[in-house]
């Protein structure tokens, strides 16, 4: 018995620490393999994740929209800009008549410095711009 103690400790000592190096090797591998094969269930899903990884799609810089005679799809595909703004954007536009320089949106509610930031690149207003209400 007196043996069986003295050797107990530091067997489950060793078998404790093995357990642990096996764990942390186990996992290492497991996280390399799963990062690897990880593949989505179907091509929908596949596609939508190949979607969600891309940039979101808007008009590029040399496809400046046109303030003035923008349509509200047009609005749309600017960065920040969904429905809402969009339609407060010509609501805008009707009230106040054609904008007379691109930072006029900044007097838009919801559309502030951050949000002009990010489209200011992307819109213009024709210097000699007739009524184009819509």
């Amino acid at each position: 018995m007196q043996k069986f103690r003295r050797l107990l400790y530091p067997a489950l000592t060793l078998c404790f620490l093995l357990g642990m190096l096996g764990y942390y090797l186990g996992r290492r591998s497991v996280d390399g393999l799963l990062l690897t094969t990880q593949y989505p269930a179907s091509t929908e899903a596949f596609e939508r994740t190949v979607a969600a990884s891309e940039p979101a799609s808007g008009p590029s810089a040399s496809e400046k929209i046109e303030l003035n005679r923008a349509t509200l799809e047009e609005l749309m595909s600017l960065p920040g800009i969904g429905e809402v703004r969009a339609q407060s954007i010509l609501e805008y536009r009707q009230s106040n008549g054609p904008f007379r320089q691109p930072s006029e949106l900044m007097n838009i509610s919801g559309i502030g410095e951050g949000i002009y930031e990010k489209l200011r690149d992307y819109v213009y207003v024709e210097e000699n711009h007739e009524n184009t209400d819509h």
